[in-house]
């Protein structure tokens, strides 16, 4: 449509507010403010989460509110709906949100939109292991995160009274599921968590702790090269991780890991790290899935047989045509996605042709903890303090608004001359995910295996009210 046959502006409406979500709507504050566009921006919380970040807030080496943002001050051209998607009308081009997500009251609001951006991220992945959504803490949520910093304080404290040796490695016995970028830095910070606290706590023996990070797979950090992942292995455990590579885990237990060749691995803490799938709210919508259920859409990120509904991040199969094969579900291709996104809407505003996807990866890093990283920089690999200082460069770079770069800033530079904070924070009621995995090890310590039901969603009544 060409402009200037509007007499109003063109909505869109983003359901999501993660990197993709987020990035497209700050990407189109120009045209917003123009008034070419209104943009209204779902999401289920008030503040974009920094997730690179979130492994550090588990060692304590930054403070949770230094990775959190308030989307309203990233993207001020946008109205906020905080509540959830539940459900698109293809036909009449409007979305229902559950408003008042926190609220005893939940409202159905319902949203008329131009073009709507399918930008929901995933869900943490579980590929049918029995026993890991239940037992085990997902770090895909910033709120299991930090209840499992509190979790492995908590457990300090009786370790440090328990006169069993063998009882006193069994809690300090940390199991990490899972060798990508995810679980690889969290089982570092872990590390990093234990070597700065163990110092204060008297009665518990150097090597005590221990720190088990398994990949199925025969190598860590898939995507990386081989060069790169072979030497983050070795810094892992030459800071003393027990690296357990083809081996995969079976079940999971209350206390306990259950690997594919009957090693039976007790803990008392247990992290699934292993990936998300894509958000099953998609499977609902009638709009084209791949065999993974990720939203189908064309090089120009546009739904398939829906020219005004486009998708990206980790719900889209966006195809890389270099390989054929979809882009990895990481920040940085949401980022990049949703940069193309905002100049594709914009051009649709004014009859330009689009533009498609295209975009190789500039390279990758993770942090191994201790000042330490891996950084793989094309046909150049880096390990140590220069890697680490390169990643701390970029990840300012990208945190949202100069305030939280100077916080952050400080925050690091305050972490290279003190030690980590060990206090918890235990504020309001676990995640029901914690609930049931605390209540269940409970029971199993006291031989009572009964387990604990997953609470219901409360259901959303009918008659939307309509904006």
């Amino acid at each position: 449509m060409e402009k200037g046959q509007r007499t109003e502006p063109m909505r869109i409406v983003i359901a999501g507010g993660g990197f993709a979500g987020v990035t497209t709507a700050h990407a189109l504050r120009q045209a917003a403010r123009a008034g070419d566009i209104e943009v209204a921006i779902i999401s289920r919380e008030n503040a974009f989460v920094f997730y690179p970040l979130m492994p550090e807030v588990i060692s304590g080496a930054l403070r949770v509110e230094t990775i959190l943002t308030s989307i309203r001050h990233v993207v001020p051209h946008a109205r906020l709906y905080v509540g959830e998607l539940t459900a698109i009308d293809l036909e009449r081009r409007t979305v229902t949100i559950r408003h008042g997500l926190y609220q005893h009251h939940q409202e159905p609001l319902e949203l008329s939109y131009d073009h709507l951006v399918l930008a929901l991220g995933g869900v943490p992945a579980t590929f049918g292991i029995p026993g890991l959504d239940d037992y085990a803490f997902d770090v895909q949520r910033l709120g299991n995160a930090f209840a499992l910093r509190n979790h492995l304080i908590d457990l300090l404290e009786p370790a440090d009274i328990e006169s069993d040796p063998d009882e006193q490695q069994r809690l300090l016995t940390v199991v990490v599921i899972g060798g990508g970028p995810t679980g690889v830095e969290v089982a570092a910070e872990i590390r990093s968590l234990f070597t700065h606290a163990l110092p204060f706590y008297r009665n518990i023996r150097p090597g005590t702790e221990r720190v088990v990070l398994v990949e199925a797979l025969p190598r860590l950090l898939t995507g990386f090269p081989d060069a790169a992942a072979d030497r983050a292995a070795s810094e892992l455990r030459r800071r003393g991780i027990d690296v357990l590579l083809g081996k995969k885990v079976v079940r999971v237990d209350p206390a306990a890991v259950t690997l594919e060749d009957g090693t039976v691995l007790e803990s008392r803490t247990i992290v699934s790290a292993i990936g998300v799938e894509p958000n099953p709210i998609v499977r609902s919508f009638g709009l084209p899935l791949d065999a993974r259920g990720r939203i189908v859409v064309d090089e120009y990120l546009r739904v398939a047989g829906f020219p005004n509904v486009w998708a990206i991040g980790d719900n889209a199969a966006v195809t890389d045509p270099a390989t054929g094969r979809p882009y990895a579900p990481t920040a940085q291709h949401a980022v990049r996605q949703a940069k193309l996104l905002a100049k594709n809407l914009v051009a649709s505003l004014s009859g330009r042709p689009l533009e498609p996807m295209r975009y190789r990866t500039r390279g990758m890093m993770v942090t191994l903890g201790d000042h330490s990283a891996v950084a793989w920089l094309g046909r150049v690999t880096l390990t140590g303090f220069v890697a680490w200082w390169l990643w701390r460069t970029y990840a300012l770079l990208q945190i949202p608004r100069w305030d939280r770069r100077i916080r952050l800033a400080m925050e690091w530079t305050l972490d290279l001359l003190f030690p980590p904070e060990l206090v918890q924070l235990k504020v309001g009621q676990p995640a029901p995910a914690t609930r049931r995995l605390v209540e269940a090890a409970l029971r199993r310590l006291r031989e009572a295996p009964a387990l604990v039901e997953s609470p219901t969603s409360p259901a959303v009544g009918s008659g939307a009210r309509r904006e």
